[in-house]
């Protein structure tokens, strides 16, 4: 066995192919990558004492193959977790890009909080405070992460956001944000959006019991409309205008929706389906109605149709609109 071999964590990272594509397996990692057994090359502990990263490879690569852990192991690896916080924000980054890739990345986050992993996850030598008590995850159900990804994930490209940016907060709620920013060295953009779900979260709105219950999906698509509107209209008191052209993007607010409406709710409704409707009236149709206005005027008027419009679930016509403009 060759020197190589001897310096890898895991038997199926053990194979090597050369140009003729000759394979050798001095290990059998083949076979355990067959049988999806996760299999240490030599001591765990010692792999683990040489890079400490390795608690977090072996809480990915459990997330696809299966592993025994004997007690023993389990108390030494939880020993050796809090060196965690001495790793490099991007080694911390790029190992939980690859968990949130796993298919079954439930299993990698339930291996982490076997061994309080998720305890020093947010922690870096740079941000520890040893008197600080360590969070981990506040979350023990894991159902909405596998939700994001399968429905949300175009979604959340779309808006040059990440799986990090959206699902850390999940996991660590809103009272831990500036550590998941540090963590991460999150951009601007990945900062302002989880202010804004923090936002979101803080308003505490009140949503009956019987939101969604017992409807059509297409009167709880409308619901959600209204609640997003409601959203829209509480953390912009002062905006007008039409929604479609506000600096936050619809997007976010079907995201947020994901923190203060149950899961339960809301996981049987394509709502990242839904778009927000065309709105039927446009600018020159507007200043026809009123000949002598500004522009801060017409964007109140716009702002008041459609409010209109929203408050009639959508459906009011154009001259439905302008008759309710006229009065103005």
């Amino acid at each position: 066995m060759n020197d190589d071999v001897k310096r890898r964590d895991f038997t199926i990272n053990s194979l090597y192919l050369d140009s003729k594509g000759n394979l050798t397996d001095f290990l059998n990692g083949e076979n355990d990558i067959i049988n999806r057994k996760l299999v240490f090359i030599g001591n765990p502990v010692e792999r683990i004492e040489e890079d400490c990263l390795r608690i977090l490879r072996f809480c990915r690569f459990s997330g696809n193959f299966d592993y025994k852990m004997p007690k023993i192991l389990q108390e030494e690896i939880t020993l050796r977790v809090p060196k965690i916080i001495d790793l490099s924000n991007k080694r911390i980054r790029d190992e939980i890009d690859k968990i949130l890739l796993v298919k079954n990345c439930y299993k990698c986050f339930l291996m982490m909080t076997k061994l309080t992993l998720d305890k020093y996850l947010l922690i870096n030598k740079n941000n520890y405070n040893r008197s600080e008590k360590a969070s981990g995850f506040v979350i023990n159900n894991f159902e909405i992460i596998d939700f994001i990804k399968l429905n949300a994930i175009t979604t959340v490209h779309n808006e040059n956001l990440d799986l990090i940016s959206v699902i850390m907060i999940h996991l660590y709620g809103d009272n831990n944000i500036d550590k998941i920013i540090n963590r991460f060295d999150l951009n601007k953009r990945k900062i302002k959006f989880l202010h804004f779900v923090k936002q979101i979260i803080n308003l505490k709105i009140n949503i009956k019991n019987d939101f969604l219950r017992s409807q059509a999906v297409r009167k709880k698509q409308i619901n959600i409309l209204q609640l997003i509107w409601q959203l829209r209209c509480i953390i912009n008191s002062k905006k007008k205008g039409l929604f479609i052209k506000d600096r936050i993007p619809f997007n976010w607010y079907r995201l947020a929706l994901l923190h203060i409406l149950s899961f339960e709710k809301i996981k049987d409704i394509d709502v990242f389906e839904i778009k927000w409707p065309i709105f039927p009236l446009d600018r020159e149709e507007i200043v026809k109605l009123k000949k002598t206005v500004t522009h801060d005027q017409i964007e109140k008027l716009f702002f008041q149709a459609e409010r209109f419009w929203v408050n009639n679930n959508f459906k009011s016509s154009p001259k439905e609109i302008s008759n309710f403009l006229e009065k103005i």
